[in-house]
Parts: C-alpha cells; sequence; structure tokens
C-alpha cells in the first residue's frame, strides 16, 4: 500500500470541554488552529511539492484542519476529499457525555467493553466497532497503490485502528495507542513513525 500519514484535528471546543464527540460537531478553538498551523509548518518542510493526496473526514474539526495544511502545502483546497469512511465514530446515546469517566458512570459493561474488546463495542443509537473498522478498512483497499503518498486528517479512533489494522494490532491494543493532537504518524505497511510535535518543539 502506498505510504500514509495520519493527522488529527486540533483541539474541538468540544475537546476543551472534556465532552465526548462522535459524529456531533464543534469547531476548533485558537489552540486548535494553533495545532494545525503546526502540523502544516512541520509537513511542509517534508511533502511541499512532493506528489499528495488529501483527504479529511466530513466533519468541521477536521476539514478545517485539512484546508490549514493544504494552505502550507501549497495544495489546491479544491482538490481535498472528503471521505465519509473517515468520519468520526458514532458513539449514539453517550455522544456528548462530559467525558469517559462519567460515560463508565452510566454505562459500566459498555465502558469495559469499549477498552477491551472494542470491535464488540456498540453505544445504543451507534455503531458496533466491527461495523466501524469494516468502513476503514474498505476505505484502505480503494487506495490506489500509484506511489502518492495519502494524507489523512481525521480523529484520534480513526488514527488508533487504522494503525491497528496497518500492525494487525487487537483488541484492548488498538485502544492503547496514542492520539495526541501534536503527533503525526507515518505508515508504510507494518512499518511505523511517530513525530511528536510536541517533543519536536522543545529539542
Amino acid at each position: 500500500m502506498t505510504a500514509l500519514i495520519l493527522v488529527r484535528h486540533g483541539e474541538s471546543e468540544w475537546n476543551r470541554e472534556g465532552r465526548v464527540q462522535g459524529q456531533f460537531d464543534s469547531p476548533l478553538t485558537e489552540m486548535g488552529v494553533v495545532q494545525a498551523k503546526s502540523v502544516s509548518r512541520y509537513l511542509s518542510g517534508v511533502l511541499l511539492k512532493e506528489p499528495l493526496r488529501i483527504y479529511t473526514s466530513p466533519l468541521e474539526r477536521a476539514s478545517e484542519t485539512a484546508s490549514i495544511i493544504a494552505e502550507e502545502l501549497q495544495y489546491p483546497k479544491e482538490k481535498i476529499i472528503i471521505e465519509q469512511r473517515l468520519n468520526d465514530f458514532n458513539l449514539g446515546v453517550i455522544a456528548g457525555t462530559y467525558g469517559w469517566n462519567k460515560v463508565a458512570e452510566m454505562y459500566p459493561d459498555l465502558a469495559r467493553m469499549r477498552l477491551q474488546d472494542p470491535l464488540r463495542f456498540h453505544p445504543p443509537g451507534g455503531e458496533c466497532g466491527a461495523d466501524f473498522e469494516a468502513r476503514l478498512r474498505s476505505f484502505l483497499d480503494d487506495l490506489q497503490d500509484d506511489g502518492i503518498t495519502n494524507l489523512l486528517v481525521s480523529h484520534g479512533i480513526v488514527n488508533k485502528f487504522i494503525r491497528g489494522i496497518m500492525r494487525n494490532l487487537k483488541g484492548a491494543e488498538i485502544i492503547a495507542l496514542g492520539e495526541s493532537q501534536d503527533t503525526i504518524y507515518c505508515l508504510d505497511h507494518e512499518q511505523e513513525n511517530e513525530i511528536n510535535l510536541a517533543r519536536e518543539n522543545t529539542e
């Protein structure tokens, strides 16, 4: 498969409030814009004028991040591909809850399932983890293997599952993966390179 670069959207309003988002949307905060610009500056030093495709989740927090990155890379914004399969996990009734600790109080069995067996995690009114993984596998299967780098701007859980698929991880191993908004993940088959921008900027 062609190399992938995974970027999580910058901090959103609901991130700042500690709310579980799922497919509900909230705009980037000022910090989120700063994070997106930091990612874009780093990528411009690596990808500027390189063959590239940019895909984004349809949610505003991701598409705004993708637009900021595209501008820095001199990549035409009209060429950004809005990909529905990169949408965040549909969390149904628990979307909007103030934090996963609160979810654990309200739905303890469901919260344990999310951490221990995420493919069977299925919040009421939402989607099943196995279906979520299937839509991401479908997207990865459809990517052209033509040597052009694919930059995906989406969500923490999307990045975790894609990394899990690429590295052949299972269950709790997927959920244990990081999802920082200051980290870029570069994947080439089962090889992964993690670039932590907060650490890069202090070295």
